[in-house]
Parts: structure tokens; C-alpha cells; sequence
């Protein structure tokens, strides 16, 4: 029997599969959209909700709701970008529809970054003293995707209506308008989305895989950022070669060589990529990054008082070590693991040493993390370790032990509270730090 893509549709927004998504991509933390109905009310009422989804759904008469704005600044040069944030009820179908598409279009899944930079170090090491960097930058690149060679990708694959028009109507909905408004976003794939990474990924999987299968060149791609290796006869041919691609055949236009956003380099000399410093044998962190975690580090000592002391040594080993939860790693030194400039990671455990030291003294820095013994483990020992904090394996004794030594005043009864409640409590205190160290990470190459 052939299965079909509407097979596959019925499948993701079937009840039982709505249901368990629920249960493992939606939490409390989960923001708020235009509705303004929260976590706790969805649920309530999931049933319902479901039954709604999937009927809306499968019969192609689902509608989203205006997705909320968020800006976020990244500097005082750029623009903010915008993210969407869509209700709760939009989320659930966007995530389902996201596995939908992931299983229909396996191939072109969206790498983590963590791989795309695993790649191209491989690349640059292998690499020999005359090649070039040839590296190109997507300008606008989700703004500025066109819908109809978009759904033409799509179609390729998927031939069911309602599919299709769930896609086409997720991608038209604007953001940042009231309900009531009939607006409709004609090109652009909002940002923020569950699907927004693996729509991106379908618009340029057929350059991805041309110049991903060119002999003498090594191309890696992570979002609107592009890096290539190839020798120094063939670099501008190649750059020439992708640009006119990308706007020929996906209206798509990258930043002039030589503009800083793009441009080519020797191999011997330095080349930042995804917050990664390459220069020749060397792999470091961008100066901007270096000095961004020891800033955040920095600001926890400066805050930090006798009365706050178990606190702000907690955060500051959870931003030396990072941790796990949700089944992921999070943390600066599991994104920047692959570097081999232990000089910088002692330089930067040396000044956290000086300013503890000054502050409360030798016994209390001997209770902080180093990042350099952060580096060995997560690199050399990462599936034995205990060095990082698996929260996802936390017990209530586990959490409650935390707590109250993190907050000895805050949280009262917790010897009442059920578990859900617990775990509740715990998920929020932590997912408020997690959202800072994300940020610390992300920021580094964005």
C-alpha cells in the first residue's frame, strides 16, 4: 500500500497525535498570542480544542489567528527583527503540521547549527594554505521568500488539498494585526514559527543540493549564511555562480562581496562563521561572543551578595556548564565545544577567579564551575558527566532540594504541593535562565 501524503496529513492531525503533542511540545512557559489565552485554560478545555483542529484542518477551513509581534534587538546598527508569536491553539496545529512536512520532505529537514559548523571545521582543516573562503549572506531571507515558488517546492511533493492549504494559509497570515483586520502577508515566511525553519529549508533545497554535490567545492549552509571552500582559481566563480542561482531561481539576493556581510578570504586568515573564528590550524569565538559571555558571567558576581550567594553561584555554574532539558543541551559550551582555543576558556575562568576572589574569597570560588573543565567533559565525556545538570531527570526530591537552597524565602509549603505543581514551579525558574543562556548562544552569531 502507498502511502500517501494525505495518509501522512491524517495521521499528524489525527486526535491521538494532537493529543501527545500536547503533552511534549506545549508547557506552561508557552507564550501568550493575540487571544490571550494561556497554557493552563488550552488545556482545560483540550478536547475541544483538538477536535476543532483536526476537523478545521482536515477539511481545509482552518484559520489562524493574526500572529502576536516580538522585536528583537540585536544591536544598535541593525534593525530589530521580527518574530511571530502565534495563540496557543496555532502553535499545537503549526506543530503538528511542521512533523507533517518533516516526514513528506525527510531530505530537507533543517540541520542544527551545531552540525553545519561541525561540517565546516572539518572542511577548513582539511583545506590546503592556498584555498579561499568564499562567504555569502541571504539578504532579507525569510522576508523576502515568495510564496509561489515556495508552494510550487511543496507541490512537488505533496498533492493533497488540505495540506496545502494549511501551509498556504500559516505563511499569509500577518503579524502584528488586530483580529478584526483583513490583512494578508503576500510574500515572507514569518519568523518564529515551528515551520518557518523547514519551509526555508524545502525554498533552497535544490541549491543546497547543486552546489552541495560540486566537485572541489565544500558548501555549508545554516539559514541565510553561507560558507564555501574551494580553491582560490574557482572563489569568485563559485560566489558569482550561487548569487545568480539564488536570484534567478528563488528571487533571493546576497550581499556584494566586499560589503563585509560577504566576502572571500584566504584560508590562513581569520574568518568568522556562526559565532566560530576560523584562522588557519586555529578554531576560537569572535571577540564580540568572548566578550559577551564574560559580560553575562560579570554581571552575576557584580549582582551577587551574602544573602544571594547560593543563587548566583548556581546561575553562574549553570552558564560555565550549561545543561540538559527538554532532551536538549543548552549552554555557550555546548555550542562553542569544538573550538581548540583553550586559552581563551582559561583566560576567561582566570578573570571569574580574580573577580570572586576579590568580592567573597578563595572559598568560594572553589565552588564554581570552570569552563575549561566544562570543555573536557562535554567534549571527551559528555554521555557519562555529571559535571552538567540533567534537569529533564530531576526527582521531586531533586527539584524541592533546589528550591530551597536557591530560594530559601521564596516558596513556602512545598512539602503540599503535588507534583505537577512542583514540576510546574521548577519549569518556570528554570526556563526563565535557560531563555537567558539561549540568548547569550544565539546572539553569538546572529
Amino acid at each position: 500500500m502507498n502511502i500517501t501524503s494525505q495518509n501522512i496529513f491524517e495521521s499528524h492531525f489525527s486526535r491521538e497525535m494532537l493529543l501527545e503533542l500536547i503533552d511534549t511540545h506545549l508547557n506552561t512557559s508557552s507564550a501568550r498570542g493575540v487571544d490571550g489565552t494561556n497554557y493552563d485554560r488550552f488545556y482545560e478545555n483540550r478536547e475541544s480544542e483538538v477536535a476543532l483542529i483536526s476537523i478545521r484542518a482536515l477539511s481545509g477551513q482552518y484559520k489562524f489567528s493574526p500572529f502576536r509581534q516580538k522585536l528583537i534587538i540585536k544591536n544598535a546598527e541593525s534593525p530589530p527583527r521580527q518574530v511571530s508569536i502565534p495563540t496557543i491553539r496555532d502553535k499545537l496545529t503549526l506543530r503538528a503540521l511542521n512533523n507533517f512536512l518533516a516526514e513528506c520532505f525527510n531530505g530537507a529537514r533543517p540541520q542544527h547549527s551545531h552540525q553545519v559548523i561541525s561540517s565546516a571545521i572539518k572542511s577548513a582543516q582539511t583545506s590546503i594554505a592556498t584555498d579561499k573562503f568564499v562567504k555569502l549572506d541571504i539578504q532579507s531571507f525569510y522576508d523576502k521568500i515568495d510564496h509561489k515558488i515556495l508552494m510550487q517546492n511543496i507541490r512537488n511533493r505533496v498533492r493533497s488539498e488540505a495540506p496545502l492549504m494549511l501551509i498556504e494559509a500559516a505563511i499569509k497570515t500577518p503579524t502584528g494585526a488586530a483580529i478584526a483586520e483583513a490583512k494578508v502577508n503576500k510574500v515572507g515566511v514569518p519568523q518564529g514559527l515551528s515551520i518557518s525553519n523547514i519551509l526555508a529549508s524545502i525554498y533552497l533545497k535544490s541549491i543546497d543540493e547543486k552546489f552541495g554535490n560540486i566537485l572541489g567545492l565544500s558548501y555549508h549552509r545554516y539559514v541565510d549564511d553561507i560558507l564555501c571552500i574551494t580553491s582560490e582559481i574557482e572563489a569568485e566563480h563559485f560566489a558569482a555562480l550561487i548569487a545568480k542561482d539564488l536570484k534567478r531561481k528563488k528571487k533571493l539576493n546576497t550581499h556584494p562581496i566586499g560589503s563585509g556581510k560577504s566576502e572571500i578570504t584566504s584560508v590562513l586568515e581569520s574568518m568568522v562563521y556562526l559565532g566560530y573564528d576560523f584562522c588557519g590550524t586555529k578554531i576560537s569565538v569572535r571577540k564580540s561572543t568572548e566578550k559577551k559571555l564574560l559580560s553575562s558571567l560579570m554581571r552575576i558576581i557584580a549582582s551577587a551578595t551574602e544573602d544571594s550567594l547560593e543563587r548566583s553561584i548556581w546561575r553562574l555554574n549553570l552558564r560555565v556548564s550549561g545543561c540538559r532539558l527538554n532532551e536538549s543541551n543548552v549552554g555557550w559550551m555546548f555550542y562553542f565545544s569544538q573550538i581548540n582555543d583553550k586559552q581563551l576558556l582559561s583566560r576567561i575562568d582566570a578573570q571569574v577567579k580574580k573577580a570572586i576572589n576579590i568580592k567573597f574569597g578563595s572559598s568560594t570560588y572553589d565552588r564554581c564551575k570552570k569552563l575549561i573543565k566544562s570543555y573536557h567533559e562535554v567534549k571527551y565525556n559528555h554521555k557519562q558527566s555529571k559535571y552538567f545538570q540533567n534537569f529533564d531527570i530531576f526527582s521531586r526530591e531533586d527539584i524541592v532540594s533546589l528550591l530551597n537552597r536557591v530560594f530559601p524565602d521564596r516558596f513556602r509549603n512545598l512539602d503540599r504541593k503535588s507534583d505537577a505543581e512542583i514540576r510546574r514551579i521548577f519549569n518556570r525558574f528554570v526556563s526563565r535562565e535557560v531563555r537567558e543562556m539561549e540568548r547569550d548562544t544565539l546572539g553569538s552569531f546572529s
